[in-house]
């Protein structure tokens, strides 16, 4: 790519430091080479780290500030954009929907805290999805991928009150397109048409398309964010971890919808709302069993000794103002997050 500009007489400066859950110092280096260079915009080619990164290196160097200003942290109010430069996305994976949304994660790798803004102004102005870049990934890579988008199309699903009808059923036809598809692409990771599949519904399971006529909240996110925090766990591997003991824990608070989205995506025909609720965790064990992302923290060698530290930074960070709970099927609080993290084990 950089010799195709440079062909056509554009200027290039690289920038190759983002790591996955990316840091803020790294992008801080980042914001500095943008402004010493007096760049005119950022083409963000990479995975989910790299488009949240180059969103935080567009939007604080024309802001000021640190890219850690802006983030959501407890109390503080974050830093606000006033405006970006513009943003090429050129994602490399099917996953966290970054290319084409406002959102976008950064991890104070010193103080072990993973947080994330949103702003318009970061929204990236054009998107180039070319599914023969994903063909490329590792077979591992593009597993946890899909466990990604379904993080995303089940978190506003399963945490708002609100009645969409329109939205249950775009969210229910995502995720049966991305099991069929998970699965095809396992069997052949070179097929373009089912990568193409796989890439449409990373852009929509995560554009607010899924959520019209409601809004959520992001428990599960907020649950895993610790473990990237601390242990450095690629975000995706992290959610296969935090979503098969979160629906089985939270299945009696909201069991019409835990029931709902069994029977519609996951062949479930129990009539009965609480014993479907409860199935909903099983059938999405054996469907990441399947697919080989049935993880639990002890295949990473995670023991629990910092279960109440992180369940700690969760509300910390996160807290509903003046409470001591996060946002999600329920007011969240700190044991019930511990309590997750114990049937992750």
């Amino acid at each position: 790519m950089v010799t195709s500009l440079n062909a056509e007489g554009i200027e290039v400066v690289t920038f190759t430091e983002i790591e996955p859950n990316p840091r803020a110092h790294t992008i801080d280096k980042a914001i500095e080479l943008f402004n010493q260079n007096e760049c005119d915009l950022v083409v963000a080619l990479g995975g989910g780290s790299v488009i949240d990164g180059s969103k935080y290196i567009a939007a604080t160097s024309y802001s000021g500030g640190s890219c850690w200003d802006y983030v959501v942290l407890g109390d503080r109010t974050p830093r606000e954009y006033t405006g970006a430069f513009p943003i090429i996305s050129i994602p490399t994976v099917a996953a966290s929907g970054s290319e084409c949304n406002a959102g976008g994660v950064l991890t104070n790798w010193e103080t072990k805290e993973k947080s994330f803004s949103r702003s318009e102004y970061r929204i990236p102005k054009v998107a180039i999805l070319d599914p023969e870049l994903h063909a490329s990934l590792p077979d591992f890579i593009t597993a946890e991928s899909c466990v990604d988008i379904f993080s995303h199309l089940i978190e506003h699903y399963l945490s708002s009150d609100a009645d969409s009808p329109f939205a249950d059923r775009m969210t229910e036809g995502m995720i049966l397109n991305l099991i069929d598809n998970f699965d095809k692409v396992i069997a052949d990771p070179n097929d373009l048409d089912v990568r193409g599949q796989l890439a449409l519904c990373s852009i929509f399971g995560w554009s607010g398309f899924q959520a019209l006529g409601r809004l959520g909240s992001i428990p599960m996110h907020s649950i895993e964010m610790p473990l990237s925090a601390h242990y450095d766990m690629r975000h995706a591997r992290g959610m296969a971890v935090v979503i098969p003991p979160y629906l089985e824990f939270f299945s009696d608070v909201r069991p019409d919808r835990w029931a709902q989205l069994a029977r519609r995506c996951f062949g479930v025909v129990e009539e009965n709302d609480l014993k479907a609720a409860k199935l909903l965790s099983v059938k999405v064990k054996e469907w990441l069993q399947r697919t080989g992302m049935a993880i639990t923290l002890s295949d990473d060698g995670i023991g629990d000794d910092k279960f109440e530290e992180m369940a700690e930074d969760v509300i910390r960070m996160f807290a509903i103002p003046g409470t001591e709970t996060i946002a999600g099927v329920k007011p969240i609080n700190k044991q019930e997050i511990i309590e997750v993290f114990k049937l992750a084990k």
